[in-house]
């Protein structure tokens, strides 16, 4: 029972101090570390003969805002390291690493999530990967990530968190325009959009609360240890969420593009959509209730 008892302490103390360490990195962020994305320009087409690539391809005409120059850019040194062996044992990779321009897969089925990494990377001693920037905005990056394969690929069944969160900042964004600042990893200009609703300094939380609760719900055992820190980050995100997608719809109000009763209509129909957590096995709870969403509403029209 000693060893017992001093193997939990250790294991505690690893992940309390893990824990720590993220929050610091959030709180102690550089709000203006946020670079505009380089302008590549245009890169020549190659010859691609990779089977499972050649099928992504055909399927980039459906992506109006598709960024090509990074999609060649990259395509031309991709390697691909397909691991099948150790899918015999259960042990399942899917990952894309920018800097050596490699992807690591056991699943084909996960293979168009990561060409959308891909796709939307680019390394120059800094990382522009999607909708985020040197590992800041993972989390909002691979719930976008996700949407995207599932909407143009029809393929896709992780991150359904992040998923939820990117599809209703889209809501607030635009469908367009989300699209386009994936596929030109422009994190930057992401931002600026969102600052018509907020400050620079709650934006970046915002987005830092998500790569927080990507990283508990990533391990199951963290996201039982940390519950009470994983329901709060859900609810600052949540309530993000809410207060932006409010003011829009009052905006619209104010300038006659929709009736107040269709403002309280829309805003309490979106109030529904954001993800009270209740579907993970190790939370039971709601984030928001109806009488704090109320009490929102009410101070943000």
């Amino acid at each position: 029972m000693f060893f017992i008892g001093r193997a939990l302490i250790v294991i505690c103390t690893f992940y309390i101090s893990s824990y720590i360490k993220l929050i610091r990195k959030y709180n102690n962020n550089n709000f203006n570390t946020i670079k505009k994305t380089p302008n590549i320009g245009k890169i020549e087409k190659v010859v691609i003969k990779d089977k499972k690539i050649k099928e992504f391809k055909k399927k980039l005409l459906n992506i109006k805002y598709f960024n090509y120059s990074f999609f060649y850019h990259n395509v031309r040194t991709l390697k691909i390291d397909r691991h099948e062996s150790l899918s015999k044992y259960k042990v399942f990779i899917a990952n894309y690493d920018p800097i050596k321009n490699v992807i690591n897969i056991t699943d084909e089925k996960s293979f168009p999530h990561e060409l959308n990494h891909m796709s939307s990377s680019y390394y120059d001693g800094d990382d522009y990967s999607g909708l985020s920037q040197n590992s800041f905005g993972t989390g909002l990056n691979e719930g976008y990530t996700e949407l995207l394969t599932e909407r143009y690929f029809k393929s896709g069944e992780s991150y359904p968190v992040e998923f939820k969160i990117a599809s209703n900042l889209e809501q607030i964004v635009g469908r367009e325009k989300m699209e386009q600042y994936y596929y030109t990893a422009n994190l930057f200009e992401l931002i600026e959009e969102l600052k018509q609703y907020d400050t620079h300094e709650n934006i970046m939380k915002f987005i830092g609360y998500i790569d927080i609760v990507t990283s508990l719900i990533d391990n199951y055992f963290k996201s039982r240890m940390f519950n009470a820190i994983l329901k709060k980050s859900m609810k600052k995100i949540n309530l993000y969420l809410l207060k932006w997608y409010t003011i829009k719809q009052k905006r619209l109000m104010e300038n006659k593009n929709i009736s107040l009763e269709q403002c309280y209509s829309n805003i309490y129909k979106y109030s529904k959509r954001l993800y009270n957590l209740k579907n993970m096995e190790s939370t039971k709870y709601k984030v928001l209730t109806k009488k704090i969403i109320d009490k929102k509403i009410k101070e943000y029209l």
